[in-house]
């Protein structure tokens, strides 16, 4: 009896130890999979630590359910004039503190990157704004999305 109570007490200590919990299993999140409002508002800054906007939404594909972009806005005051950026997700880097993302373009750069109006918003499956926005964050396209617009059909 008393082997099974101080089992019980090790296995309770090592999990309490690695701070494991049953309801962090059960919202989904852990440090590898993060619910979506805890993304959406996060700051981005360069790689130099620069502040160049914040996310607003996530653009996720439908068919596969993987984030492809993050929109960025850009400029503006106090929500006026500021311009909205699709970035792809694999352009981002988490900083080590999960504070903010990082990306490696300049302010004068992201001037120049393709943007949209907040309330225009283009087709992010049209294969042209697709290869576009990846050849300019200089990211590679994720394997099997080459083909695009052979999955969205006409």
């Amino acid at each position: 009896m008393r082997s099974k109570t101080m089992t019980s007490i090790g296995i309770l200590a090592v999990v309490l130890m690695s701070g494991t919990s049953s309801s962090a299993w059960a919202d989904h999140t852990q440090p590898e999979i993060v619910k979506g409002s805890e993304i959406i508002g996060k700051a981005v800054q360069t790689m130099e630590g620069k502040d160049i906007g914040e996310i607003e939404d996530l653009a996720i594909d439908e068919l596969d359910g993987q984030v492809r972009y993050v929109v960025l806005s850009f400029g503006g005051l106090l929500g006026l004039g500021e311009k909205y950026f699709a970035i792809p997700w694999e352009a981002l880097h988490l900083s080590d503190n999960k504070e903010h993302f990082a990306l490696a373009v300049t302010k004068k750069e992201l001037e120049k990157a393709p943007g949209f109006d907040k309330n225009n918003w283009p087709d992010f499956a049209d294969p042209t704004y697709f290869a576009t926005i990846y050849d300019f964050y200089q990211v590679p396209v994720p394997k099997g999305h080459q083909g695009l617009s052979q999955r969205r059909g006409p």
